[in-house]
């Protein structure tokens, strides 16, 4: 699981699978305490009568060819004619009959019913084609007809519900009426096994119904029949990219002449196969505007033409299908690049006047705010004007910044260009001064800061730490890939405290590092104590202080220490030294609550600042 990291071309889709693993896994089994209160949500979208996704997952088609998209962080279903026309936009934030939280996917039954799987309510709701609601069911936990996350939902020729329960590794198969029947799975490597399925395909036919699920964290699509008996699979299980070689792929679909679609999530890319499985082609042509951004899913509309869920842009891409290649026909939803609207933000930093500055990572920019959400300032390429083409490498631009770090010494704004492998400084204006790093740092996602005038970025490509002096010139490092004291498994995000001690988000190894400013190791904590397993997901802890695929990391005035921990959907606070505190949200889109928060920042009054990626908002909480 070292190799989380992946490079691809000059649009920084080589980033950390937070984004967006993010989506495959990152959720908290249990209600927490909320010990801090919500002044402030900043990021909303005005829609209007237009379209703006947020985070499409699954999509569905219905007998008649109109289009239904899982709008997960907006808690909606929306309903769309083929060329991208609004005909419904269906639910809201909640709990009751017709409310969703978070939901992850749609389907339509062989009857014409709606399927969704409400994620964060932990249950499937049913209803007809113009919406009326007939019933639900599911609650959390590993028995029978429970979820630990329902994600896609497959129909078999029975009408029989195929329910991917991704944290319990299993599929659940449900009658008409939501009646548990059987399932099938299990944790594990072997055939008919799964680690965190996510996407189901179910291919009806006389001779026996086929179901391809992908088996995410297997880098593989397995074929078996509906009792979930191994049939076959696609992909050789290894991790890379190739024409049987995934990266955590999350959604399969098949079209009408049996051809198969996989959406190949982290190497940004659809493969085609044809009814045998033999590889056709990919859409990947190695230019970022024309290319999805960790889809999630396809959608074969039967006419030539199919439709992608680009996730990391919160929008859909319509492709024409030549046979032997594809190409860009159109795209569906507005782009979320208006002012104090984020896509994927997750950088935070508060200078001496109480300013917060935001890393609007897909938007490849920073958004500067005082301290009541009051938007003052965006630059990057394109003038900060956001959206895919706006990535670059002058000293102007970014390719999907990450931390964001103020130097009261300096008075200046670091923030970790991690597409580009710099570190960039800004005056709190905006204005640039300079760059360095280049021919040191492989995607940076860290930079701080010590009293002295160093400068310390997580190397995250190279498993280190690496110190610059106040020029930006190299002076030593420490770390590499490992699962010892001062070994590194994915740094994220790095920060100092008062006495120039340097913390280490440790994300792979599920851990925080403590050093001196000249790298010697102090303490570490986490899962286990801070002791990592080589598997991260069997080191999963969600206790008082254990920490799942952590990034953000910040430091008080006081020295007590606020990481987020990222894929247990939560912030928890701590002593320097490790002490656990207390600790705040779940995973949730309710107000106070989180899916994948990353950037943590605090202010002068102890107000605490958290950039939430896949909701993507900021929260201002108060003590």
């Amino acid at each position: 699981m070292s190799g989380l990291i992946k490079k691809k071309g000059p649009t920084g889709k080589k980033l950390f699978a937070a984004s967006v693993l993010v989506i495959a896994m990152s959720l908290l089994f249990a209600q927490i305490a909320q010990a801090y209160t919500v002044a402030q949500i900043w990021g909303a979208a005005s829609e209007g009568t237009g379209l703006i996704l947020n985070t499409p997952c699954a999509l569905a088609r219905d007998a008649g060819g109109k289009v239904y998209v899982a709008d997960m962080s907006n808690h909606r279903i929306v309903k769309l004619e083929q060329n991208g026309s609004v005909l419904r936009k269906f639910g809201t934030l909640g709990s009751g009959n017709g409310q969703f939280n978070t939901p992850f996917g749609v389907a339509i039954d062989n009857r014409g019913n709606i399927l969704v799987a409400d994620t964060a309510n932990y249950r499937v709701q049913k209803f007809d084609s113009s919406w009326n609601f007939i019933r639900s069911w599911g609650s959390y936990g590993s028995g029978n007809g429970q979820f630990g996350l329902p994600r896609e939902i497959g129909i078999d020729s029975q009408n029989r519900y195929h329910v991917v329960d991704e944290f319990n590794d299993r599929i659940e198969v449900l009658d008409e009426n939501g009646n548990y029947l059987y399932q099938y799975g299990g944790r594990g490597t072997g055939n008919g096994q799964f680690r965190l399925p996510q996407g189901i395909a179910v291919k009806q036919s006389q001779s026996g119904d086929r179901v391809y699920i992908c088996d995410t964290y297997n880098n593989r699509v397995q074929i078996l029949d509906t009792q979930g008996n191994y049939i076959t699979q696609i992909g050789t299980g290894a991790q890379g990219d190739g024409s049987y070689v995934f990266y955590h792929p999350r959604g399969v679909n098949i079209d009408t002449n049996g051809d198969v679609y996989i959406a190949d999530t982290y190497n940004h890319k659809i493969k085609k196969y044809n009814s045998s499985h033999v590889y056709q082609y990919s859409t990947s042509v190695g230019i970022s505007r024309l290319e999805p951004l960790y889809p999630c899913q396809v959608l074969p509309l039967g006419n030539g033409y199919f439709i992608v869920s680009d996730t990391g842009n919160s929008q859909l891409i319509k492709y024409r299908d030549y046979g032997t290649y594809a190409s860009v026909s159109s795209y569906i939803g507005t782009l979320r690049t208006a002012g104090g609207v984020f896509s994927e933000c997750v950088g935070a930093a508060v200078d001496s006047s109480g300013n917060v500055y935001i890393s609007d990572c897909f938007n490849h920019r920073i958004q500067k705010f005082n301290s009541n959400g009051t938007l003052l300032a965006k630059w990057g390429g394109n003038s900060g004007g956001g959206g895919p083409g706006s990535y670059g490498y002058y000293y102007w631009q970014f390719t999907c910044p990450k931390q964001v770090w103020y130097d009261s010494r300096y008075d200046d704004i670091y923030i970790a260009d991690t597409g580009n492998n710099r570190i960039q400084v800004f005056n709190p204006d905006g204005t640039w001064l300079f760059n360095f790093g280049y021919f040191n740092l492989s995607q940076p996602m860290g930079v701080c800061s010590t009293s002295d005038g160093y400068f310390f970025v997580a190397d995250t490509g190279h498993n280190r730490v690496v110190k610059f002096d106040a020029l930006g010139n190299f002076v030593t490092s420490w770390g590499s890939e490992g699962m010892a004291d001062g070994q590194f498994r994915q740094p994220c995000f790095i920060a100092r405290d008062s006495s120039d001690n340097i913390y280490v988000v440790d994300r792979i190894n599920n851990r925080v590092q403590k050093f001196t400013k000249n790298g010697t190791f102090i303490t570490k904590w986490g899962t286990n104590g801070g002791v990592p397993t080589e598997d991260p997901l069997d080191n999963w802890g969600n206790g008082n202080g254990d920490l799942f695929l952590p990034v953000g990391i910040s430091i008080d005035s006081n020295n007590y220490v606020y990481v987020s921990d990222s894929s247990n959907n939560r912030m928890q606070k701590f002593t320097s030294n490790g002490t656990f505190v207390e600790k705040w949200g779940t995973f949730s889109g309710t107000s106070g609550n989180f899916f994948s928060p990353q950037g943590i920042a605090c202010g002068a009054n102890g107000e605490v600042y958290t950039a939430d990626a896949l909701l993507n908002r900021v929260t201002k909480f108060v003590p």
